[in-house]
């Protein structure tokens, strides 16, 4: 009984380790998409700021203030959180994953579509290729076409809400200050991020390099003029 139970817990685990790239294989522009749609689902019933944190099992790591009274929180869940199951199983990977949630500054209900998650891990292997060389050796090298410079930097612009450049980068905000017109607000990225390496890649940085995304945001909570955000090397 005891192997019999052994077994199916090893082809569990092989069958989560084995999908765990469905999220870092997709294009950036849909997993932008499947990131939403997938989890929507298994959180429909949570629609509170405290039902979100009684599903996951924890409080967030961050919650940011942004424009029009909400505010965006990120949990970071890896498989010690009851939440981390329905939603891995929904997007369909074994990865740690960043759920990304806006909510009213109160804590009435958050809009249907205002939920994403993503792996911890920045999508650069998707603007990567693999080259061999003369001796069977393999490397890693960095694939910058003009055309995916122009897809990642289209990405950046058609996020114009301060959920939608959360959801591209897969984080919260780490800081947004407000004045009574606009809102200042800087995403950082590192290796443990999704969009980082959208974000490397739309300016020719390297993908080793920690990238920050500075967006001036309306007060109102409506979309940002095109360019109105800014993407520099360093954190």
């Amino acid at each position: 009984m005891r192997i019999a139970l052994l077994t199916l817990l090893g082809l569990i685990a092989f069958d989560l380790s084995a999908r765990s790239d469905s999220l870092s294989s997709l294009p950036p522009a849909a997993e932008f998409r499947a990131s939403i749609a997938a989890i929507r689902q298994p959180l429909a019933p949570h629609r509170t700021y405290s039902q979100v944190v009684a599903f996951v099992g924890s409080p967030p790591d961050r919650c940011v203030p942004v424009p029009k009274n909400s505010r965006i929180c990120v949990w970071p869940l890896s498989k010690k959180e009851p939440g981390w199951r329905p939603l891995a199983s929904a997007l369909g990977t074994g990865d740690r994953l960043n759920l990304v949630c806006e909510f009213p500054v109160s804590d009435g209900p958050r809009a249907e579509a205002s939920c994403s998650a993503h792996a911890q891990r920045s999508n650069r292997a998707y603007y990567r290729t693999f080259v061999v060389k003369k001796r069977g050796q393999r490397k890693t090298a960095d694939w910058r076409s003009e055309s995916q410079r122009s897809e990642a930097q289209e990405l950046i612009d058609s996020a114009t809400t301060s959920f939608a450049l959360s959801t591209l980068v897969g984080d919260a905000p780490h800081q947004c200050t407000e004045s009574s017109s606009q809102a200042f607000c800087v995403w950082k990225a590192t290796a443990r991020t999704y969009g980082q390496g959208t974000l490397a890649l739309s300016i020719g940085a390297s993908f080793s390099k920690k990238v920050r995304l500075s967006c001036n945001l309306p007060a109102s909570g409506g979309p940002r003029d095109q360019h109105s955000c800014n993407v520099l090397i360093g954190n």
